[in-house]
């Protein structure tokens, strides 16, 4: 009822109930007055309406106060409202019950790059990708009938058609009779989120050279094959492949060849295999491939054949033409293995003996080459251990001028003798030592250790010749090499003059600038440089001219057959020749009959060294055989 109906209805029945009741109350109030009952009754009535009448308009007065704060209070929220959604940094847009848009803020224009008319009376569907899963818009529909909220990740599409990730969030607007009227819908710009997240989870399953799969995505996917395999009965495949002589080709021609030749040996294979296999990197020069699906367990060798071609195509990368071969190591599930790392074990054992059988081929897993492997573990185990326990000891080989017949120089020999394996092949511990990094303890030893003994020898009065020592390339490159070379010829009171290195002609190939600067600092302190096993590298003959070396060691390999082959000949007479030329002097190695020596002699060779003359012998035997000359 309305405020006038209200009070006209109060006064209504104020005034029949004082009709009624004012003759009685004024004679009971008035007894003796009985004249001037009706001049009192009009002053009452007058004095309790007006009371009356205030009283309720009092009431209402409080009341539309009251209203009116609460209406400037809801119109000050409504506005914050309204000025908090249209300046959002997220995209806002509502929509009627049949889904058409009735209010968009500036954040969805500037999103979506749709102009407010164009949007205004549209469908979501206007900026909706196509992208979207088929079920996801329906499920969305659904929920919105059923009057509840929907959170999750959309993709829209741009004016431009340009494609964008959103977290949206789609909600019931309800009145105040709890009757959905609208829907709010929330969403907001995630695609950078999204592309960081998908370059993280890229980052860490691919490889950032090759863009190949790595180790632990391959391993991923090897479970799942093997699980396929298992429902199925089905063979799985899994090749490791290790580039054969890459250390060698990367440390002489550098890193960033290494690296192209990578990309494109990863290529070649990626394009050997089909679409449905996998090939990861493994490591540096180390693949693996995981075939799946195979009508026939032999399809593995022509794969492996075609990889083997494929890689041994020559490479053209700045200029130059470089050649590589591989070692493929083979593993089949399930008779080398029952899961991934027993595969990946087996097949690694696998490429050793392909490799043990001189590369560029490819091997299947069997119990002797897993014998093998463990072999080799042992030895590198026990190598670790092997200069604390003292079972690294030096021989020496004599040195013989050709001219004089005197011994010259005598190069330390490395030796290894373990209690349990026995004496082991240098040409077995020392690439170990090398590829572990083991091998600048043990060059430091041999340094300390071979200075010593010519320091005692020289108390003997044995002081004219000089010492040989091995300098291996990761030794090379050590920062302390120098000094270590110095504090040991000054403690032992050696001039430079008496000590000898050997070096690989592959360290010339690496850093040059460092290289020269280490070799003028050893000879700066009188020490003379060999280059050693020339001719079995990567190098030219013209690096000589920009090294400072004193001696050619020419390689056993090039005697070894010398006077059965003319080719070995040819090379030999063109090396001694350029070696002339130069002022370098000449070591002819693994010199083993008189007619070699004779041979090397009459073409200039200076130097021999070899069983002709000794073999490798203890201080003790050297000490004997110097005083007997």
């Amino acid at each position: 009822m309305s405020f006038p109906l209200r009070v006209a209805a109060i006064y209504a029945t104020f005034s029949v109930l004082w009709i009624t009741l004012s003759d009685q109350l004024v004679e009971t109030v008035f007894p003796d007055s009985i004249t001037s009952i009706q001049t009192y009754k009009g002053w009452g009535f007058v004095f309790f309406s007006s009371l009356l009448i205030l009283v309720l308009l009092s009431r209402e007065l409080q009341r539309r106060n009251r209203a009116e704060a609460k209406l400037q209070a809801s119109s000050r929220q409504l506005t914050k409202l309204s000025q908090a959604v249209s300046q959002s940094p997220v995209a806002i847009f509502i929509t009627d019950l049949a889904g058409t848009i009735e209010y968009v803020n500036d954040a969805f224009i500037r999103t979506t790059g749709l102009l407010r008319e164009e949007a205004i009376g549209a469908k979501p569907q206007l900026f909706r990708s196509a992208k979207n899963a088929g079920n996801l818009i329906t499920e969305i529909e659904n929920t919105m009938m059923q009057g509840g909220s929907w959170e999750g990740e959309l993709i829209n599409q741009r004016k431009d058609k340009t494609s964008y990730w959103v977290q949206s969030g789609i909600s019931p607007v309800r009145n105040d009779e709890g009757q959905i009227t609208h829907f709010l819908n929330i969403e907001e710009d995630i695609s950078l989120r999204k592309a960081q997240a998908n370059r993280i989870k890229h980052q860490a399953n691919y490889d950032s050279l090759t863009e190949l799969p790595n180790r632990f995505l391959a391993m991923d996917r090897m479970s799942q094959a093997i699980n396929v395999a298992i429902r199925h009965q089905q063979t799985v495949v899994v090749m490791f492949v290790d580039l054969d002589n890459f250390k060698q080709i990367n440390d002489s021609l550098g890193h960033d060849v290494g690296d192209q030749l990578i990309t494109l040996a990863a290529s070649r294979i990626r394009e050997t295999v089909r679409q449905t296999d996998t090939v990861a990197r493994y490591s540096g020069d180390e693949f693996l491939i995981v075939l799946t699906d195979l009508a026939n367990a032999d399809d593995a060798s022509r794969v492996a054949e075609k990889v083997l071609s494929m890689l041994a195509a020559p490479y053209r990368i700045d200029g130059r033409e470089l050649s590589l071969t591989a070692s493929i190591g083979i593993s089949l599930f399930p008779e080398d293995g029952q899961d991934p790392y027993e595969l990946l074990r087996h097949a690694d054992a696998a490429m050793f003996g392909a490799k043990d059988e001189g590369g560029n081929r490819y091997e299947y897993y069997s119990a002797e080459i897993n014998r093998a492997a463990v072999e080799r573990m042992e030895i590198e185990q026990r190598l670790r251990r092997a200069l604390e326990n003292d079972e690294l000891y030096l021989e020496y080989q004599p040195l013989v001028d050709l001219a004089t017949g005197k011994v010259c120089t005598v190069e330390a020999l490395l030796r290894w003798n373990n209690p349990a394996l026995g004496q082991i092949p240098p040409n077995q511990f020392i690439p170990l030592a090398e590829a572990t990094g083991l091998i600048l303890p043990i060059g430091d030893w041999v340094i300390r250790e071979a200075l010593t003994q010519l320091s005692d020898w020289n108390q003997q009065g044995l002081n004219d010749f000089k010492l040989s020592i091995n300098i291996s390339p990761r030794q090379f490159s050590s920062p302390t090499l120098t000094r270590t070379i110095a504090e040991q010829l000054h403690s032992h009171e050696i001039a430079g003059e008496r000590l000898e290195l050997e070096v690989t002609e592959n360290l010339l190939m690496r850093n040059q600038q460092e290289t020269k600067k280490t070799l003028k600092q050893l000879r700066d302190l009188g020490i003379s440089l060999a280059l050693d096993d020339f001719g079995t590298g990567y190098s030219s003959l013209s690096y000589l001219k920009s090294f400072s070396f004193d001696t050619l060691k020419i390689d056993r390999c090039f005697i070894k057959d010398l006077l059965e082959h003319p080719q070995d000949q040819a090379l030999v007479n063109a090396t001694l020749t350029l070696a002339d030329g130069l002022g370098l002097n000449t070591v002819g190695e693994g010199v083993e009959t008189p007619e070699q020596r004779d041979y090397l002699r009459q073409q200039g060779l200076k130097v021999a060294q070899g069983y002709l003359y000794s073999r490798p012998l203890s201080p003790e035997q050297l000490e004997s055989f110097l005083k007997q000359l």
